[in-house]
């Protein structure tokens, strides 16, 4: 049996709070509270055999040419970070400024991983919330799992309030820094930001060791990575909001009519639905395009980069596309429409660069070299100085600026240092910072004598600041 402090160590003591302190039996993947809004937030969760992933079982650690499929027979339960589901209840207990409410208890089994979301409506802007997931085996069983955390919602359209929102991407398991998972986390912890964007690639499914050829094989992959201590420690504590990317749906570069004999039987539209059962999202009925107002001075716009693309080998031109036409419409729409002097085009994918001119997958390639001048050339005209574009899927860090149309782009870079890599190099023209190395941006906006200024700035994975620029609202 692990001590206190070897259970605090590793993440699963919940803090002091009028909810107790509690450990997190059946509860090892621990909880994801996201899709916030000023009223309401989703919390996601899942209920466990165990309070711990698998320590001891078969360790799958290989990438790329060495990773491998896992043999036919093999139960995921003997690998190593497995995380195996039990059928059972699961309901949230939430407080806030004095206000305490229960959600219904849901039943979650096979079908959905045995994870279920909970969306808490009716909240109060700009407040911290506590909370309290609770599971027990069947209706009337007592309670038999706890995990405390916090979250806090979003300011008012109106409130002239101050932010700070982290972005990450590209982490992989194989390529891990530290034993419990990765530095950044904690550094984005101790940072403590409104909330977290994680920006793709939250998982590797076919370069990374077992290859995920079955649902059962995937749902692996997002059990052994969000069971790692860092990771569920941080978003006991820290809201976000997740995209989605290639590694994250189905296999490099992939599009919705990719087929291939690497990943089969496993295909593109189960990699989309597992994908939404692993994270707070949109309902089913919606787009995971959305737009996230942060108060009055900034405003978030989402894209989704794998959905509505056309094949990457279709020759370019008008027909070729990433985001879609119906997409495209809304986002500029939405830009047009946008109040806030800030806005910040969240993509998982770059729209400046530059890339590796191998490369055919993304908007900085010659490959989407018309539809990227068209988003470009609309926001030079139509929403001129007031948009700056982050990303995530190179595995560096980079602030560019594009010498047609002077659109700002940073990236985030790899979640280590193990996992950066692949740069084309300094680029003279574009590159106002260029570094190859893990870590993570940070958005922070600061509100004096109501002007408001916007820095971003890039972080190695302990936290240090290593580039910063600012930018103020034209």
């Amino acid at each position: 049996m692990l001590s206190r402090r070897e259970l605090s160590a590793l993440g699963l003591l919940g803090p002091v709070s009028s909810f107790g302190q509690t450990l997190a039996n059946h509860l090892a993947t621990g909880v994801k509270v996201g899709e916030l809004s000023p009223t309401s937030a989703t919390v996601w969760m899942r209920r466990t055999k165990h309070a711990l992933r698998r320590a001891d079982g078969t360790v799958r650690k290989g990438h790329q040419q060495a990773a491998k499929y896992l043999e036919a027979g093999t139960p995921i339960e003997t690998l190593e970070g497995s995380c195996p589901g039990d059928s059972g209840y699961l309901r949230v207990a939430y407080e806030g400024r004095g206000r305490s409410q229960t959600s219904a208890w849901i039943e979650v089994g096979p079908s959905t991983d045995f994870a279920a979301q909970a969306t808490l409506a009716a909240l109060l802007p700009a407040t911290d919330y506590r909370y309290k997931i609770e599971t027990r085996a069947a209706k009337q069983s007592p309670v038999d799992g706890e995990l405390t955390g916090s979250f806090r919602t979003l300011p008012s359209p109106q409130d002239r309030v101050p932010a700070r929102i982290a972005l990450l991407s590209c982490q992989m398991y194989c390529h891990m820094d530290r034993e419990d998972g990765f530095h950044i986390y904690e550094s984005i912890a101790r940072s403590a930001p409104n909330f977290l964007l994680s920006c793709g690639d939250n998982v590797y499914y076919d370069n990374e060791d077992p290859i995920a050829n079955s649902e059962a094989v995937a749902r692996y992959h997002w059990d052994r990575m969000y069971s790692l201590p860092t990771i569920r420690e941080c978003l006991r504590k820290v809201g976000g909001f997740w995209l989605k990317d290639d590694h994250d749906t189905l296999s490099d570069d992939a599009w919705p009519a990719m087929e291939g004999p690497k990943m089969a039987p496993f295909t593109f539209a189960q990699g989309q639905r597992i994908f939404r059962e692993q994270v707070p999202a949109p309902p089913a009925n919606r787009p995971l395009y959305r737009q996230v107002r942060v108060g009055r001075y900034l405003e978030l716009f989402l894209t989704e980069s794998r959905d509505y693309r056309t094949p990457n080998t279709q020759a370019d031109g008008p027909a070729k596309t990433i985001w879609g036409s119906e997409q495209k419409q809304w986002l500029f729409a939405a830009l047009k429409a946008s109040e806030a002097p800030f806005k910040v085009l969240v993509n998982p994918n770059p729209l400046v660069g530059p890339d590796r001119t191998r490369k055919n997958d993304n908007h900085s390639n010659a490959g989407f070299r018309t539809e990227s001048l068209e988003i470009r050339k609309f926001l030079q005209k139509e929403v001129p100085g007031t948009v700056i574009a982050i990303c995530g899927d190179r595995h560096w860090q980079y602030h560019s600026v594009d010498p047609e149309t002077g659109l700002h782009e940073f990236c985030c870079g790899a979640a280590s240092h193990l996992h950066a890599g692949g740069t084309p190099g300094e680029d003279p023209v574009r590159h106002r910072f260029h570094r190859v190395k893990g870590g993570y941006l940070e958005l922070d906006l600061q509100v004096s004598a109501r002007v408001p200024s916007l820095t971003v700035s890039h972080h190695d994975v302990l936290g240090a600041k290593v580039h910063s620029q600012s930018l103020s609202p034209k």
